[in-house]
């Protein structure tokens, strides 16, 4: 296979490197799901109306990984859409980035919420 100037400079690193680029992404799907999941106060997802004392690190231990993991994929991704390839995975990325952040956004408004009920978890 002959690769053209053209080719070798739209992208300064080797085939077999995109290709695990990708095998990462696809490898992170189950850890994005349950970044997505997994609810900032366990008790409300219950039914129960109670306050988690246990904080958002739940959301954090999945969601901050991922979220570094599928920012870097739209980035990188992003750089080349003119391959349909990459403008796929930039745009699943993308959107999982915004699904990840949302649900931190939530564990954060729990975390406000709890910080307000000063008696609730002493």
């Amino acid at each position: 296979m002959v690769t053209t100037e053209r080719q070798q400079s739209l992208r300064p690193w080797p085939k077999w490197l995109g290709w695990f680029g990708i095998a990462v992404l696809v490898a992170a799907i189950p850890a994005a799901l349950a970044a997505m999941t997994i609810p900032a106060n366990e008790y409300k997802a219950w039914g129960v109306d109670a306050v988690d004392c246990d904080g958002p690190i739940s959301v954090y231990l999945f969601a901050v990984p991922t979220l570094l993991i599928y920012g870097a994929g739209a980035v990188v991704n992003g750089r080349y859409l003119r391959n349909r390839l990459n403008l796929v995975l930039a745009i699943f990325s993308a959107l999982l980035c915004v699904l990840i952040a949302a649900n931190i956004a939530s564990a954060v408004g729990e975390q406000v919420h709890v910080e307000r009920d000063l008696q609730a978890c002493q």
